[in-house]
């Protein structure tokens, strides 16, 4: 929000420079990002936060800056000129949707001459970034950047029997707006229309056919407060941004609207001459009544920490405008109509101490802070998370939003979404993670890192929950460029340090990817993105290299944790190891392999490790060579070659019968 120095010293005196003004904006809650010198003007740039929309105008920065200061505040003083003829005669205004328009008002001003705008209403509006089009368009502008409240001029004379509809659009309807963007309306949006046809997107942007241009003489003049929803959907489904729906999805100052009005009719009569209908039309569906609110000093200072005297509470609460009366051991405020922001008694509290000042908040020396012990969960996540990073894996955070064409790479044709006029794209909640490392491998890949292995822990929303609601929960996924099996080994080191009991198995499945089994319970998938295997994902994310890739419910991981870890003495002699190239048939993966090695009971052998694959000269085709390291060790004494030969011809000979194993030589 850009706020003039110049403009805003017609409301108070301003006695302090440039960077003190700067310290106290951002003391009492408006930070300022800037400070910038235009000709002899100085212009501030405001954050203003959401909450307070009564902000987003010169009047409400003075007011608050004089509340702040003490100084004296003085609103522009007006009288609005009355002509001939009854504004209820020459117009009316029908709203056919109340709960879209709390209210709407009309004012009706003839024989205007439109043209250029006065020196010093373009240097006010340039001093805020905005452009001069004319008198009478810059007038509405220059009231929106004092009262904070959005006007439109409609010309009189091209309105459909000279009447305003406040309405839902019709379904198919269309509007060209000023800044020439056809815009197709939905039920769901509201309109100001005339007796035929829309002629202004409500809170948002006015029509081209109905503007106020060199021709217009005579003018009917908008003010109104509009739904903050429904605009910013609006908005947002149309893709259009301007100046007036900002403050209308924010909220408005209902009160106000009639008072703004009244402003730029004055101004408009001013600066273009022509002469105003006396009175307005003002459809106000339920006229403001000021809620009260109740502070206890006592809870004030409880909460703060300090101790403010009551009086200098009701002196800041009077201050506010907040009209405070004691009502017992409590303070009874009236919020006036641009405070909608104070709802209850920890507001209040909040404007006492932003007046009194957070820096007069004292610093203890200590600050006592409770440590608890960390859950189960996060020390397994904690266990996930180290193990990938010793092997070589780089975590990635990403967001939880991917295209509807991504969900469907990956098998999920009816995702869950959010409504597309709150998100126009990216607006499916991911089904997995796969997606979001892709993007990030291919991200890595465009800045020339061409080895990347990413995991990530995160939620994930597939559909199928119950009450339509997606089957939410936690996933870890890896994605490599060094292949399937490094990701294997990534994922059977994790298995292995945190539920070292649970039993692993890779199940073949459709698709690029098999099942991962954990004692028997679907779990997950491994495979290979590959132009072989996945050409459509592989092409999607113009992927360099074949990568490995793996998912695993992190739930079904958690549930079988051995966080407690058992200890045994390091063995007093030493093993012996036998590795042996075993021909199998094709079809063997190796996990049937190592089934059938388990299988064999052999108390003396300690471990059997993979340790390659050979195929060709002269293993048969449709035969593999695959080599195991066998460890065998006695706690009793040091092995002899000859036990040890024994255990392995004991084990060939099981291996033969299950397996048809040979021993290659």
């Amino acid at each position: 929000m850009l706020i003039s120095l110049n403009w805003l010293s017609e409301y108070m005196d301003v006695n302090l420079p440039a960077e003190k003004l700067a310290e106290l904006f951002t003391r009492i809650g408006l930070n300022c990002d800037g400070v910038e010198e235009k000709g002899d003007d100085i212009v501030f740039d405001l954050e203003v936060t959401s909450n307070r929309p009564d902000l987003l105008g010169h009047l409400g920065v003075a007011r608050e800056l004089a509340t702040a200061t003490g100084a004296a505040f003085r609103p522009p003083k007006f009288d609005p000129p009355a002509g001939s003829g009854e504004t209820a005669e020459l117009t009316s205004v029908q709203v056919l949707c109340e709960d879209l328009c709390p209210r709407y008002t009309a004012r009706v001003i003839r024989g205007v001459k439109v043209g250029p705008s006065p020196q010093w209403l373009v240097d006010h509006l340039a001093a805020v970034g905005m452009r001069s089009v004319n008198n009478v368009v810059d007038v509405t502008n220059f009231v929106l950047m004092e009262y904070s409240q959005p006007l439109h001029s409609f010309d009189y004379d091209k309105l459909a029997e000279n009447r305003i509809v406040v309405r839902r659009a019709k379904k198919g309807e269309t509007l060209v707006s000023i800044d020439e963007t056809t815009c197709e309306l939905t039920d769901s949006m509201c309109v100001i229309a005339d007796a035929e046809k829309p002629v202004a997107i409500a809170g948002v942007m006015g029509a081209l056919n109905t503007e106020v241009t060199e021709g217009t003489t005579n003018v009917l003049l908008e003010s109104a407060q509009f739904d903050p929803l429904t605009t910013r959907r609006t908005s947002r489904a149309l893709g259009i941004l301007s100046e007036s729906s900002y403050r209308f999805e924010r909220g408005v100052d209902p009160v106000a609207v009639e008072e703004a009005s009244a402003r730029a009719c004055a101004l408009i009569c001013e600066l273009a001459g022509g002469e105003a209908a006396r009175g307005l039309v003002d459809v106000w569906a339920k006229p403001y009544e000021a809620p009260s609110v109740s502070l206890r000093p006592s809870r004030t200072n409880k909460l703060l920490g300090i101790e403010i005297p009551v009086e200098k509470q009701t002196a800041i609460l009077t201050r506010l405008g907040l009209s405070p009366k004691k009502n017992g051991d409590a303070i009874v405020c009236t919020i006036p109509s641009h405070r909608a922001d104070l709802r209850r008694e920890a507001d209040l509290i909040e404007e006492v101490a932003r007046l009194h000042g957070y820096d007069e908040i004292p610093a203890l020396g200590k600050v006592s802070h409770r440590v608890a012990p960390m859950g189960k969960t996060e020390r397994i996540r904690r266990l996930a998370m180290n193990t990938l990073s010793a092997a070589g894996y780089s975590e990635a955070v990403t967001f939880s939003f991917i295209d509807a064409e991504e969900a469907k790479l990956f098998g999920c044709d009816e995702p869950v979404c959010v409504d597309a006029r709150v998100r126009r794209t990216n607006n499916v909640l991911r089904p997995t993670l796969l997606p979001s490392l892709l993007r990030a491998v291919k991200t890595n890949q465009d800045v020339g890192n061409a080895d990347v292995s990413l995991f990530e822990l995160a939620a994930v929303f597939p559909p199928g929950g119950a009450n339509g609601l997606p089957a939410e929960y936690i996933e870890l996924a890896m994605v490599s460029t060094e292949g399937q099996r490094d990701v294997r080994g990534a994922m059977e080191a994790v298995m292995r340090r945190i539920a070292p009991g649970a039993k692993v198995t890779i199940q073949p499945a459709d698709g690029f990817a098999d099942a991962i089994l954990i004692d028997g319970e679907p779990a997950g998938q491994i495979g290979t993105i590959s132009p072989a295997l996945t050409e459509a994902i592989h092409k999607h994310y113009g992927l360099e290299k074949n990568l490995g890739a793996a998912t695993l419910r992190f739930d079904a991981l958690a549930r079988r944790a051995q966080l407690t870890r058992t200890t045994q003495p390091l063995p007093k002699f030493p093993p012996i190891r036998r590795d042996l190239s075993l021909i199998v048939d094709e079809t063997v993966p190796w996990g049937e392999l190592a089934a059938a090695l388990a299988a064999v009971a052999q108390p003396l052998r300690v471990e059997e490790k993979y340790v390659t694959t050979y195929r060709g000269k002269p293993i048969p085709k449709g035969k593999k060579s695959v080599t195991v390291a066998l460890e065998y060790r006695s706690n009793e004494g040091t092995l002899t070659n000859e036990q040890v030969d024994q255990q392995v011809r004991e084990l060939l000979t099981a291996l033969q019968k299950t397996l048809a194993v040979e021993l290659r030589t």
